[in-house]
């Protein structure tokens, strides 16, 4: 039964807290096209300049940015394709594999982030209406429910580097490199620890993101 019969929602809060999620995605869809009017941007163009903005420079792949925007291979190509014709990407291939391109802003790319600042902040501002106690208990939902589904392999979870697993902070004090990811044997400056990863793997999710990275 599907969870647009009313008569299941009835009977079952799962259902309900289903189709809640259904109609926010569709909300979610209007005001991230709403954020980007005038910037001349869609919300995938907007997110995937956010997303190069905010990952490690070494791990901005095309098939990364399609992993974290839940779309094809062939979706990605041709959000990033539009974005290189307007001078705000380009592509260069990795110092590393070479057979890896990896995406970089331009000029213009970084000064059209600048513009994408408030991006999100209508659903920061819609939840920040709720007490301390009700955010907490609902990020401890919704963690619950992003955990499971990232570990289906259904969505991507990128987070900065303390609070997971394979981060070792300052194991090279005095360097400019002074941490360590152990996943894929690396120091690390203080900037790029800062950045998300997509591998980001927290001992114990708890919540949206583990209490060691609070």
């Amino acid at each position: 039964m599907t969870v647009f019969d009313p008569e299941l929602r009835q009977h079952s809060r799962a259902a309900r807290i289903a189709m809640a999620l259904l109609r926010l995605s569709h909300a979610v869809k209007a005001i991230s096209s709403d954020e980007v009017k005038g910037i001349g941007l869609t919300p995938l163009q907007a997110q995937a300049l956010l997303w190069i903005r905010y990952t490690k420079p070494f791990l901005t792949s095309v098939g990364r940015l399609a992993q974290a925007l839940g779309v094809t291979h062939v979706t990605a190509i041709g959000i990033i394709d539009a974005l290189e014709r307007a001078g705000l990407v380009t592509r260069q291939a990795s110092p590393i594999d070479r057979r890896v391109t990896l995406l970089r802003l331009t000029a213009e790319g970084e000064r059209v982030v600048e513009r994408l600042d408030t991006f999100g902040h209508t659903l920061e501002e819609a939840l920040a209406r709720l007490d301390d106690q009700e955010l907490a208990a609902l990020e401890r939902g919704l963690g619950a429910v992003v955990w499971s589904l990232r570990a289906g392999g259904l969505l991507q979870v990128a987070e900065a580097c303390r609070g997971c697993i394979y981060f070792r902070e300052n194991v090279a004090p005095g360097t400019d490199e002074p941490h360590r990811c152990n996943l894929i044997e690396r120091f690390l400056s203080e900037q790029e620890a800062r950045l998300a990863c997509p591998d980001y793997a927290p001992e114990r999710p708890q919540g949206l993101l583990p209490i060691a990275a609070e």
